[in-house]
């Protein structure tokens, strides 16, 4: 909790003295690089971002998942700048480097005390239709004030006959939240467990959503707790 706090503050000199001293008698930790590295990337440090990154590489070759969440934060970081063309080399060099056995995301969600599964990019619920519409509504709600798809949280190649937008959609919290804007009543709070880390795009999609649609949106990731509040704002203080 201190690398985070700290982290988030940018105080990168105080998380990494910790990380050391912590390191004399533990094993290193993941969750202490992973946090340095989301702080470097809202601080935009570049120089950081990539030390920590290859840092992660070099200590953990088997986490190929929390690898590629890394390279997708870098490659953040050099799109911040202007560097398109170097964010998309870097992202697609890294994600074809480490795609090995790369989880596929799930999603949970409780409804009438039944627990409800959704898989990335899996149409096999049998109100799949009716999810797809509503993630439709949302999203042309979300696009009428501003919104647009960040193709830069993509961690594949995009395939023939999808798009930045098809691809973005069919992450599986915003099929878990669809769902339960499709019961009757609408749920006021709504909570939601994943296996691996929420993507910069679904971050700002769920705090756009939970603004618009005036509700409370809890989602426990692979790092932390988000709530995502009416006033369309997150707990984490958009540090993930």
């Amino acid at each position: 909790f201190k690398i985070d706090s700290l982290s988030r503050l940018f105080l990168f000199d105080e998380a990494q003295k910790l990380i050391d001293n912590y390191e004399k008698t533990n094993k290193p930790y993941l969750i202490m690089y992973m946090s340095l590295l989301s702080g470097a990337r809202n601080n935009r440090n570049r120089h950081l971002s990539e030390k920590v990154y290859d840092r992660m590489k070099y200590l953990f070759p088997n986490e190929k998942q929390h690898l590629v969440s890394g390279a997708v934060l870098v490659s953040n970081v050099y799109s911040s700048f202007g560097e398109h063309q170097l964010a998309t080399n870097f992202r697609s060099s890294q994600i074809k480097e480490l795609r090995t056995n790369v989880t596929k995301g799930l999603s949970w969600t409780q409804i009438n005390d039944e627990i409800v599964q959704f898989t990335a990019h899996d149409n096999s619920h049998p109100q799949a239709s009716e999810i797809d519409s509503e993630i439709g509504r949302m999203t042309s709600e979300l696009i009428q004030r501003g919104y647009k798809f960040d193709s830069s949280w993509i961690t594949r190649e995009i395939k023939d006959g999808e798009t930045i937008q098809s691809v973005l959609c069919g992450h599986s919290e915003k099929k878990a939240i669809a769902f339960n804007f499709i019961q009757r009543p609408v749920p006021k709070f709504i909570q939601i467990a994943k296996n691996l880390r929420v993507c910069g795009d679904c971050h700002e999609f769920t705090k756009l959503v939970a603004k618009i649609r005036q509700c409370d949106i809890m989602v426990r990731d692979a790092n932390r707790i988000h709530h995502f509040y009416p006033n369309g704002q997150c707990s984490c203080q958009d540090h993930f």
